[in-house]
C-alpha cells in the first residue's frame, strides 16, 4: 500500500439475498462485493474517492446503458431514466411509481442514523446551483431524475448524493405519509376541480386505454395512493430499479465523467425486499363507434371538448413522418399555423386554440413544445378544443368531428404540404434549442431503438416525405367513425348537452350579428347583407350545425368530476 493512503482495519458484511423468492435479486450476488468494497471507500480519504469510483466495478457487474452528448458547457447535465412508469403500477395501487420516484429525492437516503433528508439534500446541492437538487418526472413507461452540476465538483456530488440517493434509500415513512397527502390533495382539489383543460387530458387519456395499465393519471388514483405502503415502496424499487433497467443520460462523453457516473449506479436496486411481477404493457382495445364522457364540474364558466382514439404507430415507424407533416397542417400545438386554429378561433372567435395530435403530449396545457421523456409504446390520436362558451359546446362537436371527416375526405394539396414541411423545420429550432432538450431526446431515441435518433434525422425524414405519402397516412391511419369523446362541463349544463347531443339534432353556432353582419327589415323578412369574405364562413357554419354525430342516449355518460380517478376503472 502506498504511504501516502491512510489504512482503516474494516469489516464488510454480505446481505442475505433470496434470489428464489425474488425475481430482483437476479445477478446481485454478481455485485455485492464491489458494493461492499464502496462501502468501505467511503470510510477512505476523500481525495481517493474519484479514483476509487473509476476502478471499483469488477469487470462482470451489470451497469447502466449510458448515452452522451458532447457539450463543451462546464455544467454536467445528469438524467437517469428507469424503464418503469405509472403503467408498471400493481393493480390496485395506481400511484406506486410516482410516490416511489419522489421518495427516492424526499425520503431519506444514507445512513439510517444520520440520513440525508430532503432539507439537507437542498442544503447540500445549495452551492452548487438550483438544478443540482433532483427533480424527477414520471410518465407511463419510464420515470427519470434530472440534475445539473459543475463539472469540478463531479465527484463530491456522485459521493454525497448520487451514488446513495440511488442505493442507499431509506423510503421514511413519515415522508411517504407527506408525499402521499400532498399527491391525494393535488389529485382531488386541484386536478378534479380547478384544471378544466388538464381534468380533460386526462380522462381522455384514461378513457382511451381503458383496461390497461395506462388507465390512470400518472400521480395515481384515490383509492390506489391510499392503499401504498412503505413496504410497497420498497418492492417497487427492488422489481424496477436494476441496472439493467437503467439508461444514465449525460451530456458530456468525458470518460471522467461517464465512468464514476457509471460505477455509482451499477448498485442500484441491492434492497431486501419482495419482488413485483411485472404488470405487461397492453395494447388498447380500438375504438367501436363514437361514445361520449361529460365529466360535470361545479361552477365550470366553460365547456372543453376532446376526442380520440388508439393509434397503431409510433416514432418509430416509417409511416409517423408523413402523418406528423399530416398533422402539423391540421392541429399543431399552439400554433396559429394549423387549419383547426384558424377554422375555429382565428376565424370565427370561439376559443384559444384548437389542436391535434398524433402522439401523448405531456404537460399540457403549459408546455409549448412536447417535454421528452415520456415515450410510449402505445399512442393515440386526439383532437382538443379549449373552452367555448356552452351554449356552442353542442356546435363546435360537430364542427371538430366534421372537419375531421373532411380532413379525412380531401387529404393536403402540395402547396399545403409543402408549407407543413416548411413549419416543421421551423419547429425543429425549438425542439434542439437547449443541452436539456436535446440530452433528453437522447434518451427517448434509446426507448424507441432509433439510430441516428429522432432530431439527427429529423431533418432528412422531413425533406424525404412526399404529398403522395401525407395523403396515403391520413387514409391509412385517421378516421372519425370510432371516437371517444371526453367533455369537462358545468353540473347544470351537463344533463341539457347530453340530451341535446342524443336528440342529434340541428345545433347552431354564432349569429351572422356575432359577426358584425348587418341585417335590414324589407318586405317583412330580414335580409342579412353579407359581405364577400364570410359568405363562406356561414356556408361552413350550416354544414357544422346539421351534421349528424349519430351518438345514441345509452352511450353517454355523465359523471360528477369528484367520482374521477377514484380508481383505474371508468367512473359509474
Amino acid at each position: 500500500m502506498s504511504p501516502a493512503m491512510p489504512f482503516f482495519p474494516l469489516t464488510c458484511h454480505k446481505s442475505i439475498c433470496h434470489p428464489e423468492r425474488s425475481p430482483a435479486r437476479k445477478g446481485r450476488g454478481e455485485v455485492e462485493g464491489s458494493a461492499c468494497l464502496l462501502a468501505c471507500l467511503r470510510l477512505a480519504a476523500p481525495a481517493l474517492l474519484l479514483a476509487a469510483l473509476l476502478v471499483s466495478l469488477p469487470a462482470s457487474a451489470e451497469a447502466p446503458r449510458v448515452v452522451t452528448l458532447d457539450s463543451p458547457a462546464p455544467l454536467v447535465e445528469i438524467k437517469v431514466m428507469v424503464k418503469a412508469g405509472a403503467a408498471a403500477d400493481p393493480a390496485g395501487h395506481e400511484g406506486l411509481a410516482n410516490l416511489t420516484g419522489r421518495l427516492l429525492i424526499e425520503g431519506g437516503f444514507g445512513d439510517p442514523k444520520n440520513p440525508v433528508t430532503k432539507d439537507k439534500l437542498a442544503e447540500i446541492t445549495r452551492p452548487w446551483g438550483g438544478g443540482a437538487y433532483p427533480t424527477v418526472r414520471v410518465s407511463k413507461e419510464v420515470t427519470v431524475f434530472s440534475m445539473t452540476v459543475p463539472k469540478e465538483v463531479l465527484a463530491r456530488y456522485v459521493e454525497q448524493v448520487l451514488r446513495p440517493l440511488f442505493t442507499r434509500p431509506l423510503f421514511a415513512s413519515a415522508e411517504l405519509d407527506r408525499v402521499r397527502a400532498e399527491t391525494l390533495q393535488t389529485l382531488r382539489s386541484n386536478l378534479r376541480f380547478e384544471q378544466i383543460e388538464l381534468v380533460g387530458l386526462v380522462a381522455l387519456d384514461n378513457y382511451i386505454h381503458h383496461g390497461t395499465g395506462y388507465a390512470h393519471p400518472d400521480l395515481g388514483t384515490e383509492k390506489g395512493l391510499e392503499a401504498v405502503t412503505a413496504e410497497a415502496v420498497r418492492c417497487f424499487y427492488a422489481t424496477h430499479y436494476k441496472p439493467g433497467n437503467t439508461v444514465v443520460g449525460l451530456s458530456t462523453s468525458d470518460p471522467a465523467v461517464v465512468q464514476p457516473v457509471e460505477a455509482a449506479l451499477a448498485g442500484i436496486g441491492q434492497l431486501e425486499a419482495e419482488a413485483f411481477s411485472a404488470r405487461p404493457a397492453e395494447r388498447p382495445a380500438p375504438a367501436k363507434g363514437r361514445e361520449v364522457i361529460i365529466v360535470a364540474l361545479p361552477n365550470a364558466i366553460s365547456t372543453g371538448i376532446h376526442a380520440g382514439f388508439p393509434l397503431p404507430l409510433t416514432r418509430k415507424d416509417k409511416d409517423y413522418w408523413p402523418l406528423y407533416i399530416a398533422n402539423i397542417w391540421f392541429g399543431t400545438h399552439r400554433d396559429g399555423f394549423s387549419h383547426l386554429y384558424q377554422v375555429i378561433r382565428e376565424e370565427r372567435g370561439y376559443n384559444y386554440g384548437d389542436y391535434s395530435y398524433i402522439e401523448h403530449f405531456e404537460a399540457r396545457p403549459f408546455a409549448l413544445f412536447p417535454p421528452t421523456n415520456t415515450p410510449r409504446r402505445y399512442q393515440y390520436f386526439s383532437l382538443w378544443i379549449r373552452p367555448v362558451q356552452h351554449d356552442y359546446a353542442h356546435h363546435i362537436l360537430k364542427a371538430m368531428t366534421w372537419e375531421l371527416e373532411h380532413f379525412i375526405r380531401t387529404g393536403l394539396s402540395e402547396e399545403e404540404c409543402a408549407l407543413a414541411k416548411n413549419k416543421a423545420r421551423v419547429l425543429y429550432l425549438s425542439f434542439a434549442e437547449t443541452t436539456n432538450r436535446l440530452l433528453g431526446y437522447r434518451l427517448d431515441d434509446d426507448f424507441y431503438g432509433l439510430n441516428p435518433g429522432y432530431l439527427g434525422d429529423y431533418l432528412a425524414r422531413v425533406e424525404a416525405v412526399s404529398c403522395a405519402d401525407v395523403n396515403a397516412a391520413i387514409k391509412k391511419y385517421l378516421q372519425a367513425e370510432n371516437l371517444k369523446y371526453v367533455i369537462v362541463t358545468d353540473d347544470d349544463v351537463a344533463p341539457k348537452l347530453a340530451e341535446e347531443i342524443a336528440a342529434g339534432g340541428v345545433a347552431w353556432g354564432k349569429s351572422p350579428a356575432d359577426y358584425q353582419i348587418d341585417v335590414k327589415e324589407e318586405g317583412g323578412r330580414k335580409l342579412y347583407e353579407v359581405p364577400e369574405s364570410r359568405l363562406e364562413t356561414l356556408r361552413r357554419d350550416a354544414v357544422w350545425a346539421h351534421y349528424p354525430l349519430d351518438i345514441p342516449k345509452q352511450r353517454i355518460r355523465i359523471v360528477p368530476a369528484e367520482k374521477m380517478f377514484e380508481t383505474a376503472d371508468l367512473p359509474r
